[in-house]
C-alpha cells in the first residue's frame, strides 16, 4: 500500500523514535523511505518474542493455561520463519541464530513460570485510532493510531499491557518518564471511557543467561495527556522544516540499518515527500 492511500497518523513508536531515539532515522525511515541496509536481529528476534507471546495471550484468554515447552517449541519455529522472512539480519558480536533461539526458549518459559493464575486476559492486540486534542479543544489534522498488546483484568482492575525484552534490567523510575503509557492510557480515556482504564503496565523480559521477569505499574494524569498532545504539535512542525539531525551517541546507532546514509547526511538535499508516519 502506498502512502497516497494512507491516513497520515502519528503512532507511539513514531513519536518516540523522533522525539527520544534519532530525528534522521526517523526521517530515513518514515519520511524518505530509504531502504536499510540491513535488519538488526534484536528486531527480528523482537518480532518471533512477541508472536509468541501472542499465542501465549490468546490461549490464556480461551481459558487455557500455556505449557512452557509448548511456548518455546513455538518460539523456536517463529525465530527460523522470521530469519527466513527477513533475510539481510545483522547479528552483534557474540550473537547468532542459535544463541538467540535459545535466548528465546528461555525467556518464553520464563513468561509462562510467571503467570498469574488470578488474573483475567479480556483482549489481545486491542487496535486503534483516536483524535489528538489538546487543551483548548482544539483536534490536530493527524490521529493517533496503534495496538495495544493486551487488556488484563485483576481484582476488578483492568490494565493495559505491554510486552517487552531488554537487554538488562530496567531502573525503577523508566516507567514513570516513559512516552507509551501516556499515549495508551490517553487513548483508553477515549476509546474505552465507561471502563475506567487508569494504571499501565509493562511486563519486561531480560535477553541474560538467566532470563528475569518483572512488572512496572504506573499512572497518567490529564495534564501528561495534554503534553503528549503537545509533544505532537512539536513533531509537526520538526517535519515540516525538516529539522532532523543525527543522535550522535544514541544507544540504537550500532544497530541501526541507516547507518551510510548517516555518515554522508550533511552532503545531502533532501525535499518532505510524504508525512505519513
Amino acid at each position: 500500500m502506498n502512502s497516497t492511500s494512507v491516513r497520515e497518523h502519528w503512532s507511539f513508536s513514531s513519536l518516540n523514535q523522533l522525539l527520544n531515539i534519532c530525528s534522521l532515522q526517523w526521517a530515513f525511515q518514515r519520511l524518505y523511505r530509504l531502504t536499510p541496509e540491513f535488519k538488526p536481529a534484536s528486531l527480528s528476534f523482537g518480532s518471533a518474542f512477541h508472536r509468541t507471546l501472542e499465542w501465549v495471550a490468546h490461549s490464556r484468554k480461551e481459558g487455557i493455561t500455556p505449557k512452557a515447552h509448548d511456548a518455546s517449541a513455538l518460539f523456536d519455529d517463529l525465530w527460523r520463519r522470521q530469519l527466513e522472512e527477513d533475510g539481510e539480519v545483522h547479528f552483534a558480536e557474540e550473537e547468532d541464530a542459535e544463541t538467540l533461539a535459545l535466548q528465546g526458549r528461555n525467556m518464553t518459559a520464563c513468561v509462562i513460570t510467571h503467570t498469574d493464575p488470578e488474573e483475567h486476559m479480556l483482549e489481545v492486540n486491542r487496535g486503534f485510532c483516536v483524535p489528538l486534542v489538546d487543551a483548548a479543544g482544539e483536534v490536530l489534522e493527524k490521529p493517533m493510531v496503534g495496538e495495544m498488546d493486551c487488556l488484563v483484568e485483576k481484582q476488578g482492575e483492568k490494565i493495559i499491557v505491554d510486552w517487552k525484552s531488554s537487554a538488562k534490567r530496567w531502573p525503577a523510575n523508566k516507567p514513570a518518564k516513559d512516552l507509551q503509557p501516556t499515549a495508551y492510557l490517553y487513548t483508553a480515556t477515549l476509546l474505552m471511557p465507561e471502563q475506567h482504564i487508569r494504571s499501565f503496565r509493562f511486563d519486561v523480559v531480560t535477553k541474560t543467561k538467566t532470563p528475569t521477569f518483572e512488572q512496572f505499574i504506573t499512572t497518567r494524569s490529564q495534564e501528561q495527556f495534554q503534553r503528549l498532545v503537545a509533544l505532537a504539535k512539536v513533531a509537526e512542525q520538526l517535519v515540516q522544516g525538516e529539522l532532523f539531525y543525527p543522535a550522535e551517541q544514541c544507544f540504537f546507532c550500532g544497530g541501526c540499518g541507516f547507518q551510510g546514509a548517516c555518515k554522508a547526511w550533511q552532503h545531502a538535499q533532501s525535499r518532505v515527500v510524504s508525512l505519513a508516519a
